[in-house]
Parts: structure tokens; C-alpha cells; sequence
């Protein structure tokens, strides 16, 4: 709801801009045309002064809207002659798309909601407690299942209850599903084991997509893989929003070039970030 509210603020602010703009600029226009044309000139009502100004102003909001500052696209598509899929940021909700989508966990693999082991406010927290409400067990009974060839970077066996053991190198990634949900969740952030502080760093997050990415090739077979801004929450990688679309977008297209991943990938942004992070200049600056 307050997303909703701001983003309708927002676009209000655009619109009496855009509105003033265009009866200014049309002021302009008839103040030159009456001060330097004929005395005798017939001046136009105040009435349709307006709703020139207004029709002048609508139209550069939505030229402004969708071209230009791109306020109101809500998703842009990246294509290019080096990859042979369809790649697409858009600001929506991670959970309300199809096919695979991917969440970013700790190198332990927690699952105990507590903003301690995982934070509630995180995506992985929210899978959690959304997805495996009550059944925690069986996301952990599934993430061993899907590891057990996978050898551990080390065995913490102090680590007290309810933390595991096992810690996995960064880009490791389990496959897991319920609901009709498909979830890949990649180890992006390193965990103290003493404050239980997760934090990432720029080349974690590379190395999380690129692991992310390779699991996709044999999990996704075709379907679109969604990615949400990863890093940008407590992972604490210290890295602006739109640096970390550009980060991603280079993971794909590397990725892409060395074998093909998948046909539609996504990256969906969170509506919290949709003032920090301008999409037309993203599908300028890839295309």
C-alpha cells in the first residue's frame, strides 16, 4: 500500500509538471505571436488557452513517461544478436511470475526465520514463511537431497542449534519446489558464525549469478528463470541498485555466450527501488 502511494505520488508530481510545462511553453508561443504579429490579430479565449496548455502538457508526460525518463514503464526488454534469449527487468512481484525463480540464502543454508539465522523481511525469510509455512523441514530435507554430491567448503560442527553446519562456497545452488512454485536457491552471503552477520561482497555477487546461472541450464529447461536484485537487502554488498542490475546483466550475457541458459530470463525488481533505478537507461545502455 505504501509503495502504491508513492508511486501514485510520484506520478502526480510528473503530470502538474508536465501540465505547468505545456501551459507555459503555449504562453510563450502567443505572447511572441500577439506581440510581434498583427494589432489587429484575434485573440484566443482563456478557456482554450488552457486546454491547449493541457493538451501540450499530456502529451509530453507520456512521451516523458515512456521514452524519455521512462517514469511509467514498468519493463523493459533487452535483446541481443550475442545471446539467443529474451532478457527482461521489469518491476514487479518475484512470486507472481512463472517459471523458476531465484533466491538468494546465506552459505549455510539456514531455514530458521528468527532475523537472526534469516531475516523475515528478506526473500528467503519470506519463501520460508510463505511457501514452507509449518513445513520447514521439508525445504531442508529437500536442499540436502539436492546437495548431497555437493562437497561443503567446511564443517563448523561448534555452530550452536538452530544454525547448520554444513557452510557451501558462494554460487551454490539448491533446486526445490512446492506449491507449483520452483525455487533455486543460490548461496550468496557469507555468515560470521559468532554475530551471525551475512554479508557480500561485489565478486560474491558475480560468482553467486554465475553458479545461479549454470544450475539454471539443467533445472529451467526452456522455462524463464527470475532473478531479483540480489545483494541488495541485508546481504550488505555496498553496491547501488542499478549497479547491481548492470552486475547481473553482465553475468547473463558472459554466462550466455559460453552456452545458452535458458529462452526468457528475468530480472524483477523490487517496486521499493523503482525511483533508484531508471530502466530506460539500462536498456540504453545494453542494447
Amino acid at each position: 500500500m505504501i509503495e502504491l502511494l508513492s508511486y501514485l505520488k510520484r506520478t502526480w508530481l510528473h503530470l502538474v509538471q508536465s501540465l505547468l510545462g505545456g501551459i507555459g511553453l503555449v504562453w510563450l508561443f502567443f505572447e511572441a505571436y500577439y506581440g510581434l504579429g498583427p494589432p489587429d490579430t484575434t485573440r484566443i479565449g482563456f478557456l482554450l488557452f488552457l486546454l491547449l496548455g493541457a493538451l501540450v502538457g499530456g502529451l509530453w508526460f507520456i512521451i516523458d513517461g515512456l521514452g524519455v525518463t521512462g517514469f511509467l514503464r514498468q519493463s523493459v526488454t533487452i535483446r541481443s544478436n550475442a545471446i539467443d534469449a529474451k532478457i527482461t527487468v521489469l518491476i514487479g512481484d518475484l512470486f507472481a511470475q512463472d517459471g523458476c525463480k531465484a533466491i538468494s540464502v546465506n552459505d549455510f543454508f539456514d531455514s530458521t526465520v528468527d532475523d537472526k539465522h534469516v531475516a523475515m523481511n528478506t526473500l528467503h525469510g519470506i519463501m520460508l514463511t510463505q511457501c514452507w509455512a509449518g513445513n520447514v523441514a521439508d525445504w531442508d530435507a529437500q536442499v540436502a537431497r539436492d546437495l548431497a554430491a555437493t562437497e561443503p567448503e567446511e564443517t563448523v560442527s561448534t555452530r550452536p542449534t538452530p544454525g547448520k553446519h554444513k557452510r557451501y562456497s558462494v554460487g551454490t545452488t539448491a533446486a526445490v519446489s512446492t506449491q507449483g512454485h520452483d525455487f533455486l536457491c543460490v548461496a550468496l552471503t557469507k555468515t560470521d558464525v559468532k554475530t551471525l552477520e551475512a554479508s557480500a561482497t561485489s565478486d560474491d555477487l558475480q560468482r553467486a549469478v554465475r553458479g545461479l546461472l549454470s544450475r539454471a541450464r539443467t533445472v529451467c529447461a526452456g522455462r524463464p528463470v527470475n532473478i531479483p536484485l540480489l545483494g541488495s537487502g541485508l546481504g550488505r554488498t555496498s553496491v547501488k541498485p542499478n549497479i547491481i542490475v548492470d552486475l547481473i546483466l553482465l553475468a547473463i550475457f558472459e554466462e550466455s555466450r559460453k552456452r545458452k541458459i535458458t529462452n526468457d530470463i528475468r530480472i524483477v525488481l523490487p517496486k521499493s527501488k523503482r525511483d533508484s533505478i531508471d530502466l530506460t537507461t539500462i536498456q540504453r545502455d545494453w542494447r
